[in-house]
């Protein structure tokens, strides 16, 4: 399979991924009471660095994913040779990362935040995939990483990948932190039946 071909591959499901996620976020916003920009500002610089990281490296991710697209000349040096198997995983991967992503936002609904904060009405969900994972959303968006980086073989993706790794693990320590807080003894007993981003077996 060429090159072009994965290209292609990567386009569209990393297009119907996003655009999924964007259709389930967009619907937990009170049509009512939206927040404005500045707002939203807010409540990420609340969260401090790992806030403004996020962010950052969501640009960053932007522009390296372009790169691999439309300069592939420029970036050859970037390109890893992996095995054709692989490619077909990181496809699969991707693909799987997808209605997994649409369970996880089904589930949390109108209680899904970009920020670290909680809501008046917040209560502590523990259906669905949070019956097992404290952090789904982070599990599917790990997920999502290893796809890209098997089907793109690409060093930079990877890098940004390992990047993340101890960043999405300090914001998940200031999430619990931030539930604890809120739920005490509740959220305390639901942490000794789950795990973090792999379910307790």
């Amino acid at each position: 399979m060429t090159d072009l071909v994965y290209r292609v591959l990567f386009v569209s499901i990393f297009a119907t991924f996003w655009l999924v996620r964007i259709y389930y976020v967009r619907k937990t916003r009170n049509p009512n009471a939206p927040r404005s920009r500045e707002e939203r500002r807010a409540a990420m610089k609340q969260e401090g660095w790992t806030g403004i990281l996020l962010v950052v490296l969501t640009w960053v991710e932007l522009i390296l994913i372009l790169l691999f697209l439309w300069a592939p000349l420029w970036m050859a040096w970037a390109d890893l040779v992996f095995p054709f198997w692989l490619h077909w995983l990181g496809i699969g991967i991707l693909h799987s990362s997808i209605p997994l992503m649409a369970w996880v936002h089904r589930t949390l609904g109108k209680h899904y935040s970009y920020a670290l904060e909680t809501k008046t009405e917040q209560r502590l969900v523990d259906s669905g995939p949070y019956s097992r994972v404290r952090h789904p959303l982070y599990s599917v968006h790990n997920l999502f990483n290893l796809g890209m980086i098997l089907l793109t073989a690409y060093i930079p993706l990877i890098i940004f990948a390992l990047i993340g790794v101890p960043l999405t693990y300090a914001r998940m320590q200031s999430e619990e932190r931030m539930m604890v807080n809120k739920f005490g003894a509740e959220y305390e007993e639901y942490k000794k039946r789950t795990g973090q981003i792999f379910p307790k077996l």
